[in-house]
């Protein structure tokens, strides 16, 4: 496999990732929405944010991740905010989601050194 091919599977698999974590999003905006009223945002965040951390953990791109996140909170900013009593500051709820994400890439990265340490004892 030449270098041109080993990058076209990287871009497929990032693509991949990217679609997966938008089909997550929009399912889990679709289960916030059954869960939690419009009066209710911080119910509807807080299934947004770990919807995000566990993609994030699924995820092997952190790109991908990132992409994800930004998609929850513009779908959390823009549909599942709708109705809702105006807020002072819907950006607020930014962090909630960059924790998220930062806690669900560290859990992933933390597994896969786990992984490498217990190879690295068993030889």
């Amino acid at each position: 496999m030449n270098a041109a091919d080993e990058a076209e599977n990287r871009r497929v698999a990032l693509i991949r990732e990217l679609a997966a974590g938008g089909l997550g999003v929009v399912a889990t905006s679709f289960l916030a929405v059954v869960l939690f009223p419009a009066e209710e945002p911080v119910g509807r965040v807080l299934v947004m944010a770990t919807a995000c951390g566990l993609l994030a953990t699924s995820l092997r791109d952190w790109r991908a991740a990132l992409v994800t996140a930004t998609i929850a909170e513009g779908v959390f900013l823009t549909v599942l905010t709708d109705g809702a009593p105006p807020a002072p500051a819907p950006l607020g709820f930014t962090p909630v989601f960059v924790v998220a994400v930062v806690l669900g890439v560290g859990n992933r990265h933390l597994r896969l050194l786990a992984r490498g340490d217990e190879a690295h004892r068993r030889r």
